[in-house]
C-alpha cells in the first residue's frame, strides 16, 4: 500500500520538472560530445547507433544516479517533487533501472505512459507502477532554506 504522507505529484510537475532537466541534459550531451569529437575522432563528426547508445546511457545514468541518492534531480528539487518506493524510501539501483527503462516505455508510446496517470486513481504513471514507486509533492516549503525566521 501506498503512503499517504505525501500526495503524488502532478502530471504538470512532473513535465516541468522534466523540461528543467532536459536543459541540464542537452548540456550534459554538448560537453560530453565536445570531448569525443576533440579526443576521440579527431574533429570528425559523430553520428551513429553506438553514439546514440551512449547518449541514451548518459541520461540513464543521470536519472539513475538523481534518484538512488537523492530521490530527486535538480528538476525535480525546483517543483518540489521526489521519487520515492511505495515505503517512501530511496529508490534501489534496480528500481531506478526499470523506472527508467519503463519511463522509456512512457515516451515512445507517444506520451501514454505519463497520460496514464489521469486514468489511474492514484495519479501513477506506467514507470511508476512497473517500479513500485511514485513521485511526491512535498508541499510549499519542504527545505530548510525555505523556513522562515
Amino acid at each position: 500500500p501506498m503512503s499517504d504522507h505525501f500526495p503524488n505529484a502532478s502530471l504538470i510537475r512532473r513535465f516541468a520538472a522534466m523540461l528543467y532537466d532536459s536543459f541540464l541534459i542537452v548540456a550534459l550531451w554538448m560537453i560530453s560530445t565536445t570531448l569525443i569529437v576533440a579526443f576521440l575522432t579527431e574533429g570528425d563528426e559523430v553520428n551513429g547507433a553506438p553514439y546514440q547508445i551512449f547518449l541514451y546511457v548518459e541520461v540513464a545514468a543521470f536519472y539513475i544516479y538523481f534518484w538512488h541518492f537523492k530521490g530527486q534531480t535538480l528538476g525535480m528539487q525546483v517543483w518540489k517533487i521526489r521519487a520515492v518506493t511505495e515505503r517512501d524510501e530511496l529508490l534501489t539501483i534496480d528500481e531506478c533501472i526499470i523506472r527508467f527503462l519503463c519511463a522509456t516505455l512512457s515516451v515512445v508510446s507517444m506520451g501514454l505512459g505519463f497520460l496514464w496517470i489521469f486514468f489511474n486513481q492514484e495519479r501513477l504513471a506506467w514507470h511508476d507502477l512497473a517500479s513500485r514507486t511514485r513521485v511526491v509533492y512535498l508541499g510549499k516549503n519542504p527545505y530548510r532554506s525555505e523556513e522562515q525566521p
